[in-house]
């Protein structure tokens, strides 16, 4: 379960930012279970999700598909000269196994520059290691070998990394923590584009089951879809899925081989995954990948939750997070989104609570992004946050000349000799 995610000099997000999901005000968890980031077009919500994208990539990448030698692929902040030559930075404060983790690291273009991995047992801070270029330094309570991994790491590659690869058990633990969760950074591409990869967490996840279960959530959001077949010809294919294997050509045709259940006029009829609507497939993506989160108790990033959505369904899933019955396990789901509403009230009650709601705003001057959480404006229990956001109580909205647009279109056919009255 994250803590807090903590970013510097990626993309817009220059100055140091940190996402923090320590409740603000109930304590039912460690952490909120749910936190959604609103802000204008090109404010950096994006380039939030994409800076915790790179942390998972990096760690789970660095030291098996990374080539020697090759560019760390990061994205500093280029609107002024100095960022682009300091380094990045990238931390996360999680829980593994119930004892409270902080793992970071700073990377120029060619090279990790530190590294370093804390625990705090006893609320106390014990060193796992340390790392300063390719000098290692440990603490006294991690034991197992550690020369294997520190002979294998190179000055482009993470020592989690490849700590994890010589099979390091204490090591490995958090590793395998911090690899394991999704981003989606557009949902409506993804699960078009790139829709085999879907399909192959739905094999994973809901097969024991049956595909009645992605049926069943088709069903429950009125789209016109009464049940969903695995079509025969691929049936090896979805045993490879099935068996670990993730190729995105093995992915893609397994995802050939779905069939739509849709029944008109009591005649059933098999639609293939392409005939199938954006919305369709975008829920199918967002619900599947919302059960393996909730299964696993891992967290989930969605950049634009609501593209293709109802906003009603989008309530739906983030209900799922917060229940605390179908969440045992304390999965996560981070989103960014533009759709007010969900700061209202739907189906009787608040969508979000007010710890669970954050911003981001880009200085007009710098182009540099600043992330801030609602409850810096104390707001009080039961106040409506949709109206205030939208009234430009928090900031985070675009600010626009009150007749911008017209005078635009007015001075475009004054050009073309078109008289047009105010």
């Amino acid at each position: 379960m994250l803590l807090s995610f903590r970013v510097a000099n990626h993309g817009s997000l220059r100055d140091p930012q940190e996402l923090n999901f320590v409740p603000a005000y109930e304590s039912d968890r460690p952490a909120v279970t749910v936190a959604a980031v609103y802000g204008a077009n090109a404010s950096g919500k994006s380039t939030l999700v994409d800076a915790y994208r790179f942390f998972t990539e990096a760690v789970r990448n660095s030291q098996a598909r990374w080539l020697p030698g090759a560019a760390v692929p990061r994205r500093p902040f280029l609107l002024d000269h100095a960022s682009r030559s300091e380094c990045s930075s990238y931390a996360v404060d999680v829980l593994v196994s119930g004892v409270r983790h902080v793992y970071g690291f700073s990377v120029t273009d060619s090279e990790v520059t530190e590294e370093w991995l804390y625990t705090y047992p006893k609320a106390r801070r014990r060193i796992l290691f340390e790392r300063a270029g390719m000098t290692m330094t440990y603490g006294a309570t991690l034991t197992g070998e550690r020369a294997a991994a520190e002979r294998m790491m190179r000055p482009n590659s993470l020592y989690l990394s490849a700590a994890a690869q010589t099979s390091h058990k204490r090591l490995g633990e958090v590793w395998s923590v911090l690899v394991h969760s999704a981003v989606i950074e557009d949902s409506n591409r993804q699960s078009t584009v790139t829709a085999g990869a879907v399909t192959a967490l739905m094999f994973e996840v809901l097969e024991e089951a049956g595909l009645s279960v992605g049926a069943q959530a088709l069903a429950a959001a009125d789209l016109g879809v009464h049940g969903i077949r695995r079509g025969g010809k691929n049936d090896r294919d979805a045993a490879r899925v099935l068996a670990g294997e993730y190729s995105e050509e093995l992915k893609e045709a397994v995802s050939q081989s779905l069939e739509f259940v849709h029944r008109v006029g009591g005649e059933e009829f098999l639609l293939p995954l392409e005939a199938e609507s954006s919305g369709t497939k975008t829920w199918l993506n967002m619900v599947t990948a919302a059960l393996h989160s909730l299964l696993g108790g891992e967290p989930v990033w969605v950049d634009e939750i609501d593209v293709s959505l109802h906003p009603l369904l989008t309530a739906k899933l983030v209900a799922l997070f917060q229940n605390m019955e179908l969440n045992p396990l304390g999965a996560q789901l981070v989103f960014t989104t533009h759709d007010a509403s969900l700061l209202g009230t739907m189906l009787g009650e608040q969508v979000l609570r007010r710890d669970q709601v954050w911003f981001v705003e880009k200085d007009a001057t710098t182009g540099a992004s600043e992330l801030y959480p609602l409850s810096d404006f104390k707001p009080r229990k039961g106040e409506n946050f949709e109206r205030r956001y939208l009234a430009g109580s928090y900031g985070a909205i675009p600010l626009l000349p009150e007749t911008a647009f017209e005078d635009t279109v007015r001075k475009y056919w004054g050009t073309h000799g078109k008289a047009v009255s105010a």
